[in-house]
């Protein structure tokens, strides 16, 4: 996804927010909906990052070597090690942008320009390794389109709730086909390793929302018809073969409650801090 136009995020580890209206004075400056939900523990990405870590230090060990060689290379050293997990996820994160342009370019009603993509994969210099595997998502991302042929409503969709305090930026607000009927779904384009339920959290946050916000500072319906209630979300995962795998949630009460707790628990951090006397 691109970073979105009204979104802020201090640091590469700090939290993202949103502020609306885009243009100061702002009414209000909330957490996003992928923020909250770090508060969520994943005990899997301890391991994943000390993988990543190791092999970083096998693979670079000449360059390590010659970082510690200089007088403050321990602490060189060190941080380009720590650094090895956003490096990779740095790589995968533009691709997933770059994937996503798919997605308006079909919106826009225009042909993927296979140029422009390899032209963009080396801009934010993806690692060539992972140029195949971009091109198959665009054609997995395509064929989940041609497939189901939504009428997107919203693209790069950017959803306020002023009740709970909470923004983010929905993939596609549509009417799809799911099983029988066709109905109003939020859709997201995932192109990590797998779909995690917890997904569910972040879709079901984005049809609570109360209304789109554009740049211009307009707010919008999330649907058309107030009667029209958001209850399905649906995650595509294009591989890098050319196909996609999908699944489909219900965005219920329950879900969303879960959700509130992460928004909850994402403030901790900040109370505590200000709890703190000098």
């Amino acid at each position: 996804m691109t970073v979105p136009t009204q979104s802020r995020q201090l640091s590469k580890t700090g939290p993202r927010t949103y502020a609306w209206p885009p243009q100061p004075p702002h009414e209000l400056e909330v957490l996003s909906v992928t923020s909250a939900l770090k508060s969520l523990a994943k005990p899997f990405l301890i391991g994943w990052a000390a993988k990543m870590s190791a092999e970083c230090a096998v693979e670079d060990h000449e360059l390590i070597g010659q970082m510690l060689q200089k007088k403050t290379g321990k602490k060189a050293a060190l941080d380009y090690i720590k650094q090895a997990r956003f490096r990779d996820s740095e790589g995968k994160a533009d691709r997933g942008t770059i994937v996503h342009a798919a997605i308006e370019a079909y919106v826009e009603g225009k042909p993927v320009n296979l140029d422009a993509v390899q032209l963009a994969l080396e801009e934010k210099a993806v690692p060539e390794g992972l140029w195949k595997a971009t091109y198959g998502m665009i054609d997995g991302v395509l064929e989940f389109l041609f497939d189901f042929e939504p009428e997107v409503l919203w693209s790069e969709a950017t959803v306020y709730s002023r009740k709970h305090g909470y923004a983010g930026t929905a993939d596609l607000i549509a009417r799809v086909r799911i099983g029988e009927s066709t109905l109003p779904a939020i859709i997201d384009i995932k192109t990590g390793k797998a779909v995690y339920n917890d997904t569910a959290m972040q879709l079901t946050a984005y049809a609570r929302a109360d209304f789109v916000g554009l740049d211009d500072g307009t707010e919008k319906p999330l649907m058309p018809k107030k009667s029209e209630k958001i209850r399905h979300g649906l995650v595509i995962r294009p591989t890098a073969s050319g196909r996609y795998e999908r699944a489909n949630f219900d965005l219920t009460d329950p879900v969303f409650n879960k959700f509130l707790a992460c928004l909850e628990l994402a403030d901790v951090e900040d109370v505590l801090r200000q709890a703190r006397r000098a």
